[in-house]
């Protein structure tokens, strides 16, 4: 289930839980980046937002697939998502598909043509294949969004699951214990896949 907590002072304390997707951080803006399937850990969490929408400030989704066809929960993207005041929603698909009028190219290629200003009180939440997230994290960087402000999973990672195969090792993290999900600055260096 998801839980996001409020801290009243102005400002919103977001607690995101999903099964392994964690993330910690005073937000009012939120900024969710997936690729493919990666929507799936973010959905609820993009929901909860929606439901509760005036303790929220702007909401930008950024979402990309293959093809228009392997865009996860298209119908309620469509019908919800992009019809909730403050809440903008830029999909895009790797190739012209007959059909399609929205945007085509790779996600990482769409965040850099969209510019997403680095605001203070501004988070990023990114979901993806692990090359996805590997060229957003830079094009975040480009933007000036500071490593604080960026949020992705690692659990490709995770083999055992309680930290003693040491598969999941990253410097000094563990992703099964003290992740999944890690702000970019907590972690020493990105995987070899990232």
């Amino acid at each position: 289930g998801t839980v996001i907590s409020h801290h009243k002072n102005g400002q919103q304390l977001l607690r995101v839980v999903l099964s392994l997707y964690t993330v910690n951080q005073i937000a009012d803006n939120l900024l969710f980046i997936a690729g493919g399937v990666g929507l799936a850990p973010l959905r609820s969490v993009i929901n909860y937002v929606l439901d509760n929408r005036d303790n929220y400030g702007k909401v930008d989704i950024l979402y990309g697939s293959r093809s228009a066809d392997d865009l996860v929960q298209l119908k309620e993207i469509q019908e919800v998502w992009m019809n909730t005041p403050g809440v903008n929603v830029y999909l895009t698909i790797d190739r012209p598909q007959e059909g399609w009028t929205g945007n085509v190219g790779f996600v990482p290629a769409y965040l850099k043509e969209l510019n997403f200003a680095a605001e203070a009180n501004k988070v990023a939440l990114v979901c993806g294949p692990p090359i996805m997230i590997k060229f957003v994290l830079a094009g975040l960087k480009e933007m000036g969004f500071k490593d604080e402000q960026v949020y992705t999973p690692l659990e490709l990672r995770m083999k055992c699951g309680v930290g003693k195969c040491g598969r999941c090792n990253i410097g000094s993290k563990y992703v099964c214990k003290d992740g999944p999900v890690f702000r970019f600055d907590e972690i020493d260096e990105l995987p070899n896949e990232y």
